[in-house]
């Protein structure tokens, strides 16, 4: 689902100041004036998220005096991991952007702050699946970075067009197009499938549209089985490579596909920027389709993706102010929509994305019209979804590497998550 430049620093007084930003702010005071830096931590990649938030922490700096942000990049797969061991150890950044289904389990670390008791925090005009996504007994922890987002199926129109292929709607159609698209020099698909949540996310589509209950209590029946199965198909007979056991959703499957190494991929809407930089437009050179179903007369279920600001216990109540002061500078409309197409989301608020349907192309009508039918992942489940998350993500890597049998990994999965659910 991937940033921020760091600004020079200058005399002892920086030196200073850097030798302490690991643990949240820095105070140190050269002639008379005061410097602050606040950290922050996240996975962003792209290139539009880097510039778009780069030139907002530029503004930010420019209307701060004094006030620094320097940003920590950490790879998708190990964030959760060390967002975790630096609450333990009470050394977390000051600003983390986190995946939206892990904001429930910072909440019970203890160690990030609710944002409804700073000054000027409001929920209004927020979509209510967005925002309350950080409420937890009464008090909301954070703000959307950017919006929201899910996945579709984006094809390479040339390459479809070449082969004969129409875009598929249903599995068989998949199969079938992903088996005539594979050459010597290029895979039909690019699937995610290394030891990470975006694994899960990308499978839930394939899992819940096929009847698959939404805290997977059922996921070593017919709608998991039927599901993974057809993950396996395609990495058995060729069509999708094996090495995606250790791709990313992005950069990793998104590159095989813009370097014309595969002819499809299962992929959210913040690859538009990066595609467009690489001269491919939509109706052109890609298009787009739901998650093909089982069955016609299926929906396609997504996930809802996105991820949200939060602030740490770390520095005082001065730092916790400017770190909410950052986060709620780009809740404004007008950072809403610049964010929003940087990142290739859709806005939190609601007239801000009636606004930005306005502006954005066609290639968007499919990801609008899943919202409607979008499942957030810790619905119900809140601090258990991570855990779930991590069962199923390994089921998929044990059946498609061949350790395990479909069957075999999806009931290793269900007795986990089972002990999980009643935990």
């Amino acid at each position: 689902m991937k940033l921020l430049t760091k600004t020079r620093h200058r005399g002892l007084a920086a030196l200073a100041a850097a030798a302490v930003a690991v643990t949240g702010l820095s105070q140190v005071t050269a002639f008379g004036a005061t410097k602050i830096t606040l950290t922050e931590e996240d996975y962003f990649n792209t290139p539009g998220q880097l510039s778009a938030l780069a030139a907002y922490t530029k503004q930010f700096e420019a209307a701060h005096p004094g006030v620094t942000i320097t940003r920590q990049y950490v790879p998708f797969a190990n964030l959760d991991t060390k967002l975790l061991t630096q609450a333990t150890g009470n050394v977390l950044p000051n600003l983390l952007a986190v995946d939206n289904p892990f904001v429930s389990t910072m909440i019970s670390t203890g160690q990030v702050v609710p944002l409804s008791g700073m000054k000027g925090f409001s929920t209004k005009g927020y979509y209510p699946a967005v925002i309350n996504e950080g409420l937890s007994n009464g008090k909301y922890y954070s703000y959307p970075v950017a919006g929201a987002n899910s996945v579709a199926l984006i094809y390479n129109i040339p390459m479809l067009k070449a082969a004969h292929v129409a875009p598929p709607k249903t599995w068989a159609q998949l199969v079938s197009a992903a088996k005539a698209l594979t050459t010597s020099t290029r895979y039909g698909i690019a699937l995610t499938c290394e030891a990470a949540e975006d694994t899960t996310w990308q499978w839930e589509p394939f899992f819940w549209g096929n009847g698959g209950k939404g805290n997977f209590s059922n996921i070593a029946s017919a709608p998991g089985v039927q599901a993974l199965s057809l993950w396996k198909q395609l990495v058995t007979d060729g069509s999708a490579s094996k090495a995606c056991l250790n791709w990313s959703q992005t950069p990793a499957a998104s590159s095989q596909y813009i370097a014309g190494k595969a002819a499809m991929m299962v992929n959210g809407p913040w690859n538009f920027p990066t595609l467009n930089l690489n001269h491919m437009y939509y109706g052109k050179q890609f298009g787009v389709v739901p998650v093909p179903v089982r069955v016609p007369g299926q929906k396609s279920i997504v996930p809802l993706g996105g991820e949200d600001w939060m602030i740490s216990k770390s520095g005082g109540s001065a730092a916790q102010q400017l770190a909410f002061d950052y986060i709620q500078g780009m809740q404004t409309p007008a950072q809403e929509l610049t964010l929003a197409k940087a990142f290739g989301y859709l806005p939190g608020k609601v007239a801000v994305a009636q606004t930005y349907l306005k502006q954005v192309g066609p290639e968007w009508k499919v990801f609008i019209d899943q919202t409607l039918y979008a499942r957030p992942r810790t619905l119900g489940l809140g601090v258990k979804y991570p855990k779930i998350s991590q069962a199923v993500w390994t089921a998929i890597q044990s059946a498609l590497s061949g350790q395990q049998s479909v069957k075999g990994a999806l009931s290793t999965a269900q007795s986990q998550i089972n002990t999980i659910l009643k935990g």
